[in-house]
């Protein structure tokens, strides 16, 4: 049976891009199994003005003037999205990061085995921490939901 040990809903602003939230839990003793579950929407901003603004205003502050007619010359950008990460930290330091552009995921340590990027091996009790890094927020608006929840080890006779 699974324990929810945090449990996070928030929204956040494009005034928010760049910063790292870090995110504490107490792990109690006994614990055989981790399991993280991060989604976060929307994914991709589709407003095809903001999307050429965004890389107007880019454009005009990182692209030489020179160079910028040949910038400007592919009128088709594609679409901006939204990128939020997580990492994991436990009381002796760094145990994974999933760096991967999916909106949604899950991400599971255990003793044996764990989601590619993280390291599996023992899950000592003490205080870890999480960290959400809000690498990019291009719509309005963006809401994430963090769920920790721990496994305890199943005991014989139990």
């Amino acid at each position: 049976m699974y324990k929810t040990l945090l449990d996070i809903r928030s929204t956040i602003i494009p005034a928010d891009r760049h910063v790292h939230l870090v995110h504490r839990f107490a792990l109690p003793q006994g614990i055989s199994k981790l399991v993280i579950t991060f989604a976060y929407s929307p994914k991709k901003l589709e407003d095809m003005t903001r999307i050429n603004e965004l890389v107007v205003s880019a454009v005009e502050r990182y692209v030489e003037a020179d160079s910028r007619m040949a910038a400007y010359g592919n009128p088709d950008y594609g679409l901006l999205h939204n990128l939020l990460t997580v990492s994991l930290d436990d009381p002796a330091g760094f145990r994974g990061a999933a760096h991967r552009p999916s909106p949604e995921q899950k991400i599971f340590l255990a003793e044996s085995e764990a989601t590619p990027g993280f390291l599996a091996g023992p899950l000592p009790s003490g205080l870890w921490e999480l960290t959400i890094s809000l690498h990019e927020i291009v719509t309005d608006t963006c809401q994430f939901h963090l769920q920790v929840q721990s496994e305890e080890e199943r005991r014989a006779g139990v």
